[in-house]
């Protein structure tokens, strides 16, 4: 029988693979909008929707006994708003890199993302990494530096931009299981950051209106609904896996990101991409199989001490 730790592991699992599909459908629609409007106005609007919907699933939540707090309430605000700052900052970056660079090689900064995980977990939740999550690690890191086979001079404007969102995403992420280990409402993750990158976004929104097309807002609307249920259900994975794990994992986006740039933008991904991007999604199979053994390991030890605990009963 599997126990509770595992079935969560494997509903964490199941939760990120329909997360990366929704996020790259979405990072897709993203795409096909940059090319007539400008971050802000995207971000306002979605941010808004977004809220809005975190609003009414809490709303229903309650209804139905499934929830039994608000949106809008919060115990740890310091933590949420740092956590609000960093998806505002990854937005951005994310946005201007899909606009700029293929949807494939935006993948390069989605495999950075476990990299940093490791020393930002360390500092913020304390998780340890032994030798074999390093050695994923370092697997990652040689995907990684696959995909830029010109070296520095195939640097452009939209890799700095995906850097930017890469570190900001890893950061959120982090701050995201560090919020729920003591924070039990989930969609408080999703109100107030995509609220802070609607008022960041009207901020600037003034100069930057253009009028839409009404294909345009349709497309919005899609998109915010993606990325709200991407969004969601990410926070729901921080809770039961690993940061250290869920960034690894997430590296199977890649083959969505291809599919989607291949039937709709007609990109077709260098060998060099192909061959880091498998480099870097076996990071995450070393990272699950890791998890695997360190549970075995603390079901093993938990054992043992029941066993112990018995002995000296008797």
């Amino acid at each position: 029988m599997k126990t509770a730790e595992q079935r969560s592991g494997v509903t964490g699992v199941v939760l990120l693979i329909g997360s990366t599909v929704a996020a790259t459908l979405a990072d897709g629609t993203m795409k096909d909008l940059s090319a007539r409007l400008d971050a802000p106005q995207v971000f306002f609007l979605s941010g808004v929707l977004m809220a809005g919907w975190s609003i009414l699933v809490a709303r229903a939540g309650r209804q139905t006994g499934r929830f039994s707090g608000s949106c809008l309430r919060t115990s740890l605000p310091g933590l949420l708003f740092c956590r609000s700052l960093a998806t505002v900052a990854a937005s951005l970056g994310f946005f201007y890199a899909i606009a700029l660079i293929p949807l494939a090689d935006v993948f390069v900064f989605i495999g950075l993302m476990p990299l940093m995980s490791a020393v930002v977990s360390r500092l913020l939740l304390h998780e340890r990494l032994d030798r074999m999550a390093w050695a994923g690690l370092g697997v990652g890191l040689a995907g990684v530096l696959m995909l830029f086979p010109a070296g520095i001079a195939g640097v452009q404007p939209g890799h700095f931009a995906g850097l930017l969102g890469a570190f900001a995403g890893t950061v959120s992420l982090v701050l995201a299981r560090l919020m729920a280990r003591r924070e039990s409402n989930s969609l408080v993750q999703v109100f107030y950051p995509n609220l802070a990158l609607s008022a960041a976004a009207l901020l600037l929104l003034p100069a930057l209106w253009q009028p839409m097309a009404p294909i345009d807002v349709v497309r919005i609307v899609i998109y915010s609904g993606l990325l709200f249920v991407a969004r969601w259900t990410m926070v729901l994975v921080m809770e039961r896996l690993r940061a250290s794990v869920a960034l690894p994992l997430m590296n199977m986006q890649f083959v969505w990101m291809v599919a989607v740039g291949f039937l709709f933008f007609g990109e077709v991904p260098a060998i060099t991409t192909i061959v880091g991007a498998g480099l870097v999604m076996g990071a995450g199979g070393i990272a699950l199989l890791d998890q695997v053994r360190m549970d075995r390991i603390s079901r093993l030890a938990h054992l043992q001490g029941k066993s112990s605990d018995a002995i000296a009963a008797e």
